[in-house]
């Protein structure tokens, strides 16, 4: 369902119209999105874990899910090499069967886990600040690793998905057969609708009462708008990066299977298909712009990193004295900052 939609249609089977066309176009595209989304996915959600883990200690609600989300974008960046090698060798699969499976589930598992993460976030600030107390810490990570379970379950069926031999070339990240891609249509409307349009459907929800009640309460221009901003910025992201990639799969999934025959169409849904993949991997580099507004304290303390060349002092010297208020301010809960304006 990833690069697996923009493959020709010659694997269909000698029972449909063949629609044969040139692919070699995506091979560079992939590769270079891929190396940019690597190598800023890896130093930029690294980091994040790292302060996150190491540095941090005030792990609210919001702070925890965006250590699961910077996870869940990890998971998927340290099997970004083997797709980068496997379209830079003209779409040729040389790390075995087992591998393919392992690096196609993984963007499934990345993309849902990411998706359902910022709803589980999007409705803990609207929660926290509407009932004005605190979540407790070992129910969002609960919450947090039922969600990892779910998402692992629910996208396993592409642990299915291997390896096969056309036109002479160990192909990967492609159906083999018609049933497969019948298969994946049925699996496409269940991701849809319970790992894309629910969670989705949470974050808009939530976020929209979020923003009508911040609107209401009598405080600074300037402190409302830069709660909005953050609000909208996760609505973005969602948007931007998952919205037009499951319209444009299920559209294409649904030809693809119906009406394989319609070769001007699925020349237009396999060129489009690339650009919506490369939005939905892009989400990768936009996830820490979130760890940066929302994360509590998050902004300071890589600041304080930057500032001290890598080395955390117990004890900061008086230059960063002022950084460090600045990360104790920046720790306290959104809803607890707003509650005292009120």
């Amino acid at each position: 369902m990833a690069e697996s939609s923009i493959n020709n249609q010659s694997s269909l089977g000698s029972d449909n119209l063949q629609c044969k066309q040139d692919d070699s176009y995506k091979y560079h595209v992939y590769s270079a999105v891929y190396l940019v989304v690597f190598f800023f996915g890896l130093l930029f959600n690294g980091i994040a874990l790292y302060i996150f883990c190491k540095i941090n200690k005030n792990r609210g609600a919001s702070t925890i899910c965006l250590m699961n989300l910077a996870c869940a974008d990890l998971f998927f960046v340290i099997f970004l090499p083997l797709r980068i090698s496997y379209f830079q060798k003209d779409a040729t699969w040389i790390f075995g069967d087992v591998m393919c499976r392992i690096t196609t589930y993984s963007f499934y598992v990345s993309m849902y886990s990411s998706i359902i993460f910022l709803a589980v976030l999007s409705f803990f600030r609207y929660f926290s600040f509407k009932a004005h107390t605190v979540v407790r810490t070992q129910t969002v990570v609960n919450i947090c690793i039922a969600v990892w379970v779910f998402a692992g379950v629910s996208t396993s069926p592409f642990l299915l998905s291997g390896t096969h031999i056309r036109e002479n070339v160990t192909r990967c990240f492609e159906p083999s057969s018609v049933s497969s891609w019948t298969r994946i249509m049925y699996m496409n409307y269940y991701a849809l609708i319970a790992g894309f349009t629910v969670p989705f459907l949470i974050i808009v929800v939530c976020n929209g009462l979020l923003i009508r009640h911040i609107l209401k309460i009598p405080m600074e221009k300037k402190h409302i708008h830069k709660q909005v901003a953050k609000i909208t910025l996760v609505l973005l992201v969602c948007s931007v990066c998952f919205l037009p990639y499951h319209i444009q799969r299920t559209v294409h999934l649904h030809y693809m299977v119906h009406h394989p025959d319609i070769c001007s169409l699925h020349y237009t849904l396999q060129r489009t298909v690339v650009a919506t993949l490369c939005l939905a991997v892009f989400n990768i580099c936009l996830d820490p712009l979130l760890y940066v507004f929302i994360g509590h304290g998050f902004k300071s303390w890589l600041l304080l990193l930057c500032r001290s060349n890598g080395t955390l002092h117990v004890k900061p010297s008086s230059s960063e004295s002022d950084v460090v208020r600045e990360v104790l301010v920046d720790g306290i809960q959104m809803e607890e900052s707003i509650k005292v304006q009120q």
